[in-house]
C-alpha cells in the first residue's frame, strides 16, 4: 500500500523502529557522499516529513521528532510541516540544540538510535558517538527503515557518463593525478580517496546525470603512487568514457566494491579521506589495519582555482546566459502587463531562453520565481497550489542559473513593474549598494569570506537588516552551482580568497509575509597590485545583465556606487548586444542607461 499522507508515513516508520527497538531514527537527504543535490532515490528526509528544502535532517521518535535546518527555510520549513507532528529546530542558532545534543538530552540512558549509516557521515556519526557517550546511547548503522515503508521509491541512477572536453576543462586527467601524487609524497601518505562527487568528476574530466540539477554521478576515485582507480557502476560507461579513461591508466572498478579494494591494501596503508564527505556504514566496514587520515581533499581547492582555459570558458558561457536572461527580461516587462504571467510561466519562459544556448545541459539549480510575499522564501518553488499571478503592484525576485560545457551559472534579479513605494526604493536600493560595496573591496593576500562578508552585510546592518544566510559561494565548472571551499559568511574561514577563485555576491532582504529582494553577480578574484604592503587583490563581475534601475533611489548612492552601476551596464551593452537581435539591443540599450 502507497503511504500518500505524512502521519501515514511516520506512523509506518515508527513501526519499523519498534522491530528493531530503536527510540529514535534520523533521516536525511544525503547520499553516500554528502551531495547538495542527492539523486531522487536518496531523499528520504523529504518523503518522510514533507519539507522539500536542499538542506535539512529529521529526527523520528516514538512520540515527536524534529527538523533541523537553516535560515533559508525557516519560513517554508513551517509551512511544510504543518500537522506532522514534527518540531521546526532553528539552526544554527546559539539556542537551538545540535541534533546530537538534542537526542543526547532527550533520550534515556541505554536508548538505541538507528540511521541507514550510507545517508550520514562518518563526521557526523562522530559526534553523535561523542554526545551519546555519557549515557551510553548505542548508534545502528545497518538498517534502512525507509525502503521498506516507501514502495514506490525511485531506483538508484543510472545516467550515463560522458567527457568533459578538454577544450574547455584546461588540464587532463593524467595532469591532474600527478599534482595528486605529489600531494601524497608531502603528506607522507599512500593514497587519497577522493569522495566528494564533483571532485571526482573534475578530476577526470567527465560528468554525469545522476541529479537534475549537477552533471554529476556517484563514484569514488582511489589515487595512490603507482594506480588511480574510478568505483562507478558500469552501467553508467559509454565506449567514448571508458576509452578516454584507459588513455589515461585510470581503471575501473563497481562502485560496490570500494571497501573490498580499501581492505586489500597492505596493512599500515595510510589513507587521506575527509570524514565529512565519506558515509559512516563505509568507514565502519574498513579494516583496523588501515590508517585513515582525516583531511580536506586538495582536489577540492585545485578544482576551486580555475585554470586560465576555465575561466576564458566561463566568462564566454556567462555571456551567452546573460543574452539569454536579457531576451527574458524583455519578455517580462512586454507580458506582465497582460495579467498573463505567473510564476510557473516565468520559470519555463527563462529555461525556454537558455534551452537555446548551444550545449545547454540543464537548470544548475530549480528556479526561484517569487512575487510579493514569495520572494521573502529564500528557496521558494513555485508549485500549482502556490503559483501567483506576477503583477505590477509588488517585487518579482527571480534567482537562476543553467548548466554548459563552459561553466556553471546562478544570476539573481528582482523587478518591479508598477511604482514601487518608498520603502519598497529603500530596501533594493540597500541591496544595490551591499552588492556594490564588496564588488569594489580591494584586500591583502590571504583574507577570506569571512573577513569580507561584512563589506555587503555591514550596509543593511546600518539600516538594522540581517539575512540569514550566507552572502555568496564558489560557484563549479559544469558542476555543483555552489561550490566551496570559498565563500562569503559569518562563520569562520580557513580558506583564503586567491586569484582564478570565482565567488557570488548576493545580499537581500527578505521580509517575511512581504517580499523579498537580491542581487546576484558571478564575481572572480583578480590580483590588483604589490606593493611595499603585500599583495592586494580586488573581483571582477562576470556576470552580465541589467540590473533594474526603476527601483532605485539615487539619494542614497554615492558617487562612486553611481559610476560602477553605470561602468557595468556599459560592458553589458557592449558584451551582450552580440549575441541579441536589433529589437533585443534596443530594449537593452534602453535598459542600461545611465542613472
Amino acid at each position: 500500500m502507497t503511504l500518500k499522507t505524512i502521519p501515514e508515513r511516520l506512523s509506518a516508520l515508527r513501526n519499523g523502529m519498534n522491530s528493531y527497538n530503536f527510540d529514535a531514527y534520523i533521516v536525511t537527504n544525503n547520499d553516500p557522499h554528502a551531495s547538495e543535490y542527492s539523486a531522487d532515490y536518496w531523499l528520504a528526509r523529504q518523503w518522510i516529513s514533507g519539507f522539500t528544502g536542499s538542506a535539512g535532517d529529521v529526527v523520528v521518535t516514538q512520540n515527536g521528532g524534529g527538523l533541523w535546518t537553516d535560515g533559508r527555510y525557516y519560513i517554508q520549513g513551517a509551512e511544510q510541516l504543518e500537522g506532522s507532528g514534527l518540531t521546526l529546530f532553528k539552526a544554527p542558532q546559539p539556542e537551538t540544540p545540535t541534533i546530537p545534543e538534542w537526542l543526547a538530552e532527550t533520550l534515556p540512558e541505554n536508548s538505541t538510535v538507528g540511521v541507514d549509516g550510507r545517508s550520514i557521515s562518518q563526521l557526523f556519526y562522530d559526534q553523535l558517538v561523542t554526545a551519546f557517550a555519557k549515557k551510553s546511547i548505542h548508534i545502528v548503522l545497518e538498517h534502512d527503515l525507509i525502503s521498506p515503508i516507501w514502495q514506490d521509491r525511485p531506483s538508484r541512477p543510472k545516467a550515463r557518463l560522458f567527457n568533459h572536453p578538454i577544450e574547455v576543462a584546461g588540464q587532463t586527467p593524467t595532469e591532474k593525478v600527478d599534482l595528486i601524487r605529489g600531494y601524497l609524497t608531502k603528506q607522507d601518505a599512500d593514497a587519497l580517496l577522493v569522495s566528494t562527487l564533483d571532485d571526482v568528476m573534475w578530476m577526470l574530466n567527465i560528468r554525469g546525470g545522476d541529479t537534475a540539477y549537477c552533471p554529476i554521478s556517484e563514484g569514488y576515485l582511489l589515487i595512490e603512487q603507482n594506480s588511480c582507480r574510478l568505483f562507478v557502476d558500469a552501467d553508467k560507461l559509454t565506449p567514448e568514457v571508458v576509452a578516454a579513461l584507459s588513455a589515461h591508466r585510470v581503471h575501473i572498478h563497481d562502485y560496490e566494491h570500494l571497501t573490498t579494494a580499501l581492505n586489500l591494501l597492505a596493512s599500515g596503508t595510510q589513507i587521506i579521506h575527509t570524514a565529512k564527505n565519506c558515509d559512516s556504514l563505509s568507514i565502519s566496514q574498513i579494516k583496523a589495519e588501515l590508517t585513515l587520515i582525516d583531511k580536506p581533499c586538495p582536489v577540492t581547492d585545485m578544482k576551486a582555482q580555475k585554470n586560465p582555459t576555465e575561466l576564458t570558458s566561463m566568462e564566454e558561457t556567462l555571456r551567452q546566459d546573460g543574452a539569454a536572461v536579457v531576451k527574458f527580461m524583455k519578455w517580462l516587462e512586454e507580458q506582465v502587463p497582460s495579467g498573463q504571467v505567473t510564476e510557473l510561466s516565468a520559470e519555463q519562459a527563462l529555461m525556454g531562453y537558455r534551452k537555446q544556448i548551444e550545449g545547454y545541459v540543464g537548470e544548475s539549480f530549480r528556479t526561484i520565481a517569487g512575487f510579493a510575499e514569495h520572494g521573502a522564501k529564500m528557496h521558494y518553488a513555485a508549485d500549482a497550489h502556490s503559483n501567483y499571478t506576477v503583477a505590477e503592484s509588488h517585487f518579482l525576485l527571480v534567482d537562476s542559473g543553467g548548466q554548459y560545457p563552459g561553466g556553471t551559472t546562478d544570476i539573481t534579479r528582482t523587478f518591479h513593474f508598477g511604482s514601487p513605494t518608498a520603502s519598497e526604493m529603500r530596501d533594493y536600493t540597500l541591496v544595490l549598494k551591499a552588492v556594490i560595496r564588496l564588488t569594489q573591496a580591494r584586500f591583502m593576500q590571504g583574507s577570506t569570506g569571512a573577513n569580507l562578508d561584512i563589506m555587503a552585510r555591514g550596509v543593511l546592518w546600518q539600516h538594522g537588516i540581517d539575512y540569514k544566510c550566507g552572502t555568496g559561494h564558489g560557484v563549479g565548472m559544469c558542476l555543483n552551482v555552489h561550490e566551496g571551499p570559498q565563500n562569503f559568511s559569518q562563520n569562520p574561514a580557513e580558506v583564503a580568497l586567491k586569484p582564478g577563485m570565482v565567488i557570488t555576491n548576493e545580499p537581500g532582504v527578505y521580509r517575511e509575509g512581504v517580499h523579498g529582494v537580491r542581487i546576484e553577480n558571478i564575481m572572480k578574484v583578480v590580483e590588483i597590485e604589490e606593493n611595499e604592503f603585500g599583495i592586494f587583490y580586488g573581483f571582477e563581475t562576470i556576470t552580465l545583465a541589467p540590473i533594474a534601475t526603476n527601483m532605485i533611489d539615487k539619494s542614497m548612492l554615492d558617487v562612486s556606487e553611481v559610476e560602477w552601476l553605470n561602468k557595468y551596464h556599459i560592458q553589458c551593452l557592449e558584451q551582450l548586444s552580440p549575441y541579441l537581435s536589433a529589437d533585443e539591443q534596443r530594449w537593452l540599450s534602453q535598459a542600461t542607461q545611465p542613472i
